[in-house]
């Protein structure tokens, strides 16, 4: 093929793309001027899957038929999940009402395929999860959001965003990514009672918190909680998550999700953590003591609000935070930063090591102000 021709085709295809394709941009992470030595962006588990956890996989895969496709709708695994849940917190959960995915992410795509059409309107809070305004421009949609801060996060005012905008679906990170706090429950609920569409509740968070959300599923047909194995479970390099939610969401939400969407080994890594979940309960115990160690330290400065978190990282604001930031990337931490006014940053908690760096790089910080 000639140049001509080639450039010619290639000018084709990019007027074949959508207009919601042409006017996003891909995800991308901060890029990085330093070695990293210690990375705290993502909210990862500081852990590695236990070992017994490791050689019961080893163990399970060594049966595997991998020439053979998955469940079509990873039904075992969705009975696991169900019968955990129910064990765990009392609720009657049945593995009709849950849906599994590769990540939370892929569920919240899910959710916006299945009600979003072209032209309307998402609504969510602010600041939280970017992933919630990418899937729904990317589908064709409209995202509006209403700040959490300054008490503007009220009924009353969600109320007249929706009698305003209308929308097909409403977001609620929580405990909320990137500030940490649980939101007010009464303010949710309230919320789901006034409004018709479903209402997605994400707490990917929630095995951090002492609050959560889950039993109002069975209270309201219109609230659907999205969980996901990469944070408390350690998981993040596998991808796996679920959706607990009334049949009418399941049903309609599971006639867009794709056959054999969850591979093999996935599927069965899934099923042995929830077989071994003391383990996991103990690590999450040693990193709520850590976040708490990193708030109250953090907290001493009065150059910067620390928000309080029921999450596994911190969230700090103030323009200081960019001299903060400055000193962990000399030390070798990576930690996340958001170009707000105020400036801030959100740190993930580490181990007891990489925390300790935090540390001495606040105390540094302290010395030079």
């Amino acid at each position: 093929m000639s140049n001509n021709n080639y450039n010619k085709k290639e000018k084709s295809l990019k007027n074949l793309l959508r207009p919601e394709v042409k006017a996003i941009s891909p995800y991308m992470g901060e890029k990085d001027n330093f070695k990293v030595k210690i990375d705290l962006s993502g909210n990862e588990s500081p852990f590695d899957l236990p070992q017994q956890i490791k050689d019961k996989f080893k163990e399970k895969f060594d049966k595997i038929n991998i020439n053979r496709y998955p469940e079509l709708y990873s039904d075992s695994l969705r009975e696991k999940i169900s019968t955990f849940l129910q064990h765990n917190t009392g609720i009657n959960v049945e593995s009709e009402e849950i849906i599994a995915g590769n990540g939370s992410d892929d569920l919240l795509d899910l959710i916006v395929r299945t009600f979003v059409d072209k032209g309307d309107y998402v609504l969510s809070q602010a600041p939280t999860f970017s992933m919630y305004r990418y899937f729904t421009e990317v589908n064709g949609g409209k995202y509006v959001d209403l700040p959490i801060i300054e008490e503007r996060f009220t009924f009353k005012n969600i109320k007249a965003e929706i009698d305003k905008y209308n929308p097909k679906l409403i977001f609620f990170c929580s405990p909320n990514n990137p500030t940490g706090e649980f939101l007010d429950r009464k303010t949710v609920l309230k919320t789901a009672e006034y409004f018709d569409g479903p209402v997605i509740i994400d707490e990917a968070y929630a095995e951090f918190s002492k609050n959560n959300l889950l039993s109002e599923v069975k209270n309201f047909s219109n609230i659907a909680v999205c969980r996901t194995f990469s944070k408390a479970y350690g998981m993040a390099g596998a991808r796996l998550g679920y959706m607990f939610a009334d049949r009418i969401i399941t049903e309609e939400v599971g006639k867009v999700l794709k056959p054999y969407n969850l591979n093999i080994m996935t599927d069965v890594l899934g099923r042995i953590i929830l077989e071994n979940n003391d383990i996991i309960k103990e690590r999450i115990k040693y990193i709520v003591e850590e976040r708490d160690r990193l708030f109250n330290e953090l907290s001493k400065f009065t150059g910067w609000k620390v928000y309080n978190t029921e999450a596994n990282f911190v969230y700090i604001e103030g323009e200081k935070t960019k001299d903060f930031k400055n000193i962990l990337n000399q030390n070798g931490v990576k930690i996340r930063s958001y170009n707000t006014e105020p400036a801030a940053v959100r740190i993930t908690v580490g181990s007891s090591k990489e925390n300790d760096v935090v540390l001495k790089s606040f105390k540094e910080l302290k010395n030079v102000d």
